[in-house]
């Protein structure tokens, strides 16, 4: 991932040791849920943190070196109830704190099953426009992650993806029918949003539903808040399988948006 590989501030310590600041918050919960034996309580868990991360990229309005972030995560629960509530706490966050014109962004990317046949269709439409990719990084994402070329804001490459396959016509029965009662359980909670099936989240380990909240106005660092369901990371870090989904809020961007609609 982008974070991974450009972001992360990695050295060596006077001890001879190699350390990454820690650049995101969902992986440390994970951990945290697994060593302290969560697991082991009533499912599901809600859990929150809130502290500075680190990510090594260009300061500028918005975006800091050492930011601050807010996050939530509800671990042991697949139902789409689970997602409905998650969004909804995020949204009566920034309702809470008086902040106006935002919008909620919606897509689903599916699971490991049905996203590797839509990662197959959009690699082929990515190949086929090949020449129009003008991205450096997006050259090599086309071999490593092509989701990730979904969110590039270069206008070649969006013009390409304007035409590209979606994941959601590619999603299984299961998926399909997850996205479409969180949509209903949303709509339900009264909660408007937008679904844009060019979202995806940056880090590899999100299936199923994803989403950002951000701003109306132009000119600025957009997403105030990401989230979205990661039902495959406890796994990776050794645990049983465990669904789960979280957002994580961004401190610095949400005070800059309160102080411009003083």
């Amino acid at each position: 991932t982008d974070i991974v590989e450009k972001e992360t501030y990695t050295f060596e310590d006077r001890g001879g040791d190699y350390i990454s600041l820690r650049p995101e918050g969902t992986a440390p919960i994970c951990r945290a849920y697994l060593q302290n034996g969560m697991h082991n309580l009533p499912q599901p868990i809600r859990l929150y943190y809130s502290g500075p991360f680190f990510r090594y990229d260009r300061p500028q309005a918005g975006r800091y070196r050492q930011l601050h972030q807010f996050g939530s995560e509800l671990i042991g629960d697949s139902n789409s109830s689970s997602d409905a509530e998650i969004i909804q706490f995020a949204w009566t966050v920034f309702k809470s704190l008086g902040i106006k014109n935002i919008k909620l962004l919606l897509n689903s990317i599916g699971d490991s099953t049905c996203r590797e046949k839509y990662i197959g269709e959009l690699t082929n439409h990515l190949n086929q426009n090949i020449d129009s990719l003008s991205h450096k990084d997006c050259i090599q994402r086309l071999k490593t992650n092509p989701l990730r070329i979904l969110d590039c804001k270069e206008s070649s490459c969006k013009n390409i993806t304007r035409t590209a396959p979606t994941s959601i016509e590619f999603l299984c029965s299961e998926c399909l029918s997850h996205w479409n009662q969180t949509k209903t359980l949303l709509n339900d909670l009264s909660i408007d949003y937008v679904i844009d099936t060019t979202l995806v989240r940056g880090l590899d380990y999100y299936s199923r539903t994803v989403f950002e909240i951000v701003p109306n106005t132009r000119g600025q660092q957009n997403t105030l808040l990401a989230g979205g369901r990661y039902d495959g990371l406890i796994e990776q870090l050794g645990g049983n399988p465990t669904p789960a989904i979280g957002f994580a809020l961004g401190i610095e961007r949400t005070i800059e948006i309160m102080q411009i609609q003083k």
